[in-house]
């Protein structure tokens, strides 16, 4: 494991494989993880670079609210201590958002982007889903984790898992960061609806047909506002990473080998 200072923050992150970068962004609540089951796929043909910026995982700051424009530089940070002049970049829910972020601030760095699940503006929903996972994670964090899962996960990815459910319940308390209500809370301050058309990058845009999380029109709405992206939709919910793993990593593959 790698740790770089930027700013405030010691970023820590991961390298896996070998070949072309991509620089891989997790979702809110947790870290590096959440591509657990996705990475080792992909890192057979590229070099996977997995990071927890601030506020997840085993990043380490001074605990105020999160800045986008700060975890962008986190992101640019450990792809400079890896002398990485120019990356491919995949995000997932939040991820994506700072993908965005960063393809807007580096055009000339990122090569091409992956926005799954994610999303461009916080409305309405989004706002009053933030205000209810902070005050779920101010409580019990067990329940929280079985909230995510029913909301998160199909009937079908239910009826396959079984009485291992409660395994997965307990692995995903675990890969809760302490430090998760910053990531929500950033939720309420993500507005960059008007700076999608200066994105001209090739971009991949996966949504899930069923997630309920970040709805899928979120997902449509990226893919319009982006000159060129490809839209893909999966027959699934929020939970992409750990429920289409194999698919997703085939996709991710197929198009940053194409980029």
């Amino acid at each position: 494991m790698g740790r770089v200072a930027v700013g405030e923050a010691e970023v820590a992150y991961e390298m896996q494989g070998e070949g072309d970068p991509i620089l891989l962004l997790h979702g809110s609540t947790g870290g590096r993880s959440h591509w657990i089951f996705a990475a080792p796929a992909m890192a057979d043909h590229n070099r996977l670079v997995l990071l927890d910026y601030g506020g997840g995982g085993e990043t380490t700051d001074l605990g105020g609210p999160l800045d986008l424009d700060e975890l962008v530089d986190q992101v640019l940070g450990v792809a400079d201590a890896e002398s990485l002049d120019r990356f491919h970049i995949a995000g997932w829910s939040l991820g994506g958002v700072i993908a965005t972020a960063t393809a807007l601030r580096a055009p000339e760095r990122v090569r091409s982007a992956a926005l799954i699940c994610s999303w461009a503006t916080t409305d309405t929903y989004l706002q009053f889903q933030s205000d209810l996972w902070r005050r779920l994670l101010d409580g019990d964090r067990n329940l929280f984790q079985r909230y995510l899962l029913q909301i998160g996960f199909t009937p079908a990815w239910f009826a396959a898992t079984g009485d291992a459910v409660e395994s997965v319940v307990e692995l995903g308390t675990s890969m809760i960061s302490p430090s998760s209500a910053r990531h929500v809370e950033l939720w309420t301050r993500i507005d960059l609806s008007e700076l999608l058309g200066a994105i001209s990058i090739p971009t991949l845009v996966i949504g899930g047909r069923r997630d309920i999380i970040v709805p899928f029109e979120h997902s449509k709405t990226l893919a319009k506002s982006i000159k060129g992206s490809q839209l893909v939709e999966f027959d699934c919910g929020h939970y992409i990473p750990f429920e289409r793993a194999d698919e997703l990593a085939a996709a991710l593959n197929d198009f940053f080998g194409r980029h």
